[in-house]
């Protein structure tokens, strides 16, 4: 039986969903009794991010010198993460859950890829984000819950499709947004949480 390993493929994500999954990881390690002692302390690794948020932001307009800070941004990111990830392999030893515990991905053998639960992306206007989630059997609703990093309190928004738009966010702040199903016997579970920078 083969051992799980961590996989580093969040390096070939498209820079805002690398900065989000790669936050992602930093709230699943924090306070993680699996991993005291980081090769890379979570601090570094937040700041190294927050700067590459910072970056997304700058190079929004398309100016080169803000792209090239950006690109800058993304190597630092790459190899800090990289890091943690061979530290998680590390520390795991092939225990699935003590991988999937710190937010990174697992890979015993190859298989067919599955899609995500709930996607993020950019929406159309700039402080929009649209929302997307894998349609449920039966579902006569979705609920949405969103909220800024940091906070405690949900906004929640209800929508019959299993896509929605929320606008009006503050430009440059990371949200988390999960989803749950409405169905005939009541809600269903709630998503896991994803986190958006949003531009």
């Amino acid at each position: 039986m083969r051992k799980s390993k961590v996989v580093t493929t969040f390096t070939k994500f498209p820079t805002v969903i690398k900065s989000s999954f790669c936050r992602n990881v930093i709230i699943k390690m924090t306070d993680n009794v699996n991993f005291s002692a980081p090769d890379v302390p979570l601090s570094e690794a937040l700041d190294a991010l927050n700067a590459l948020d910072a970056a997304i932001f700058a190079a929004k307009d398309g100016g080169h010198s803000a792209i090239s800070i950006r690109r800058d941004c993304v190597k630092v990111v790459d190899t800090k993460f990289k890091l943690l990830a061979k530290y998680v392999d590390r520390i795991a030893d092939g225990d699935q859950t003590i991988i999937l515990s710190s937010g990174f991905a697992e890979c015993k053998q190859p298989s067919i890829p599955t899609r995500e639960v709930l996607t993020i992306t950019d929406g159309i206007f700039s402080g929009s984000m649209r929302l997307k989630c894998l349609p449920i059997f039966n579902a006569g609703a979705y609920m949405w819950l969103c909220r800024l990093l940091g906070t405690n309190e949900w906004v929640t928004y209800a929508s019959t499709q299993s896509s929605f738009v929320i606008s009006d966010l503050t430009v440059g702040a990371v949200y988390e947004v999960k989803v749950a199903a409405i169905t005939p016997e009541g809600v269903q579970p709630y998503s896991q949480v994803v986190t958006k920078l949003v531009v």
